[in-house]
């Protein structure tokens, strides 16, 4: 029996869908497979990263800030093509915090030339203008694609005041402690914070963090010398205005502060001499040695009789017959200046004159009981 037509047509259509439907399967697997293309909008860039501001106190702003490393949707950050920052400003007076702010552009910042083995150039970029007195603005900054779009969520914002620059910080002056640096002035104005650098030598200023109160600088050394200027930092929002710097102030940095002393001293007379032994002090702290000292009983002043600079022993020379002497041991530290300690406990040693009689001891005589 022959087959239907109708059913030969039928059958040979289901044959040539799958075998189409093979087709693509193995020519996907073969050529890899062509998903939906991502929508434009998640492919733009994504917001710039560290924006901030710096105004100088004669209006003079710096906006800088890093490029995105990712797209909108997180991914690796393929082509970006500028940067454009736009702002409104405002009088201080009528500024509204929370407002809509109508943006105008105010420049394009192109990108710079990629390191080689880099696909972007990793920054910073920066954008400088001059700013009126008196004035409030508002900047935002974005990255664009090749074909000048923009995701809105990649715009960056933030807000400078230019508002009068502080007074000259009054009072500024340092004093040297031992191993720190005080640094005084008179109180700043409300609303401010100082600022101080320090510079060491003939090297460059580096900034200490921001204070409002005094503060000691503990970040010194040993016979360095220190220059030290401030000035008063108006501080609104993000915004930091800074006033003038103040005359440099200078500070040589010495060791002031003596060792410990001895906290104990044995003196013994021996054939050889007065044998002194006290507490080794340089194996714990800064000590570059000892002083010596001895004196008459029957005498209120001590006369230094030497320095020794290593170990905790010295043997003084026999002392005549009959002699009676006090002896105290001080600690001087590695300093210029020598720093001395306050004295040990004293130790006194009597020589007995040779040959002296001796009186014997005698029992003392009782009266008989009568028992």
């Amino acid at each position: 029996m022959s087959a239907r037509p109708g059913l030969t047509a039928m059958f040979l259509k289901k044959a040539l869908l799958l075998a189409a439907a093979m087709a693509v399967v193995f020519g996907a697997a073969a050529c890899g497979v062509k998903t939906h293309p991502w929508p434009e909008m998640v492919t733009l860039p994504g917001p710039v990263r560290g924006l901030s501001q710096r105004l100088d106190f004669d209006g003079r702003l710096l906006l800088s800030w890093l490029p995105p490393e990712t797209n909108i949707a997180g991914r690796p950050l393929q082509t970006l093509d500028h940067f454009e920052v736009w702002g409104a400003d405002y009088s201080a007076v009528d500024y509204c915090e929370g407002c809509p702010v109508g943006f105008v552009k105010f420049a394009d910042v192109f990108i710079q030339a990629p390191p080689p083995g880099m696909e972007l150039a990793p920054g910073p970029y920066v954008w400088e203008t001059r700013l009126r007195p008196g004035r409030v603005y508002v900047f935002r900054v974005a990255g664009f694609s090749p074909r000048g779009a923009v995701n809105s969520q990649a715009w960056v914002r933030t807000t400078v005041w230019n508002l009068p620059a502080p007074p000259a910080l009054s009072g500024f002056t340092t004093v040297a402690d031992d191993l720190s640096v005080r640094l005084l002035w008179s109180p700043p104005s409300e609303g401010t914070v100082v600022e101080v650098q320090r510079r060491e030598g003939q090297g460059s200023f580096v900034t200490l963090d921001p204070v409002r109160d005094v503060r000691v600088d503990t970040a010194v050394a040993y016979g360095r010398h220190y220059v030290y200027r401030a000035r008063t930092v108006l501080v609104k929002g993000e915004t930091r205005i800074p006033g003038p710097w103040t005359n440099d102030s200078e500070v040589t940095i010495e060791d002031l502060l003596p060792p410990p002393p001895p906290s104990f001293l044995d003196a013994a007379l021996t054939p050889a001499g007065v044998s002194l032994a006290w507490e080794n002090l340089q194996e714990r702290g800064d000590v570059a040695g000892y002083r010596i000292y001895r004196r008459p009983a029957e005498e209120a002043a001590f006369s230094v009789i030497a320095e020794v600079t290593s170990g905790s022993t010295y043997l003084d020379l026999p002392p005549v017959a009959g002699a009676d002497y006090v002896y105290r041991v001080t600690a001087f530290d590695t300093s210029p200046r020598a720093n001395e300690s306050s004295p040990s406990p004293e130790s006194r040693v009597y020589a007995e004159p040779i040959g002296e009689p001796v009186t014997p001891l005698q029992r003392p005589e009782l009266p008989d009981p009568g028992i």
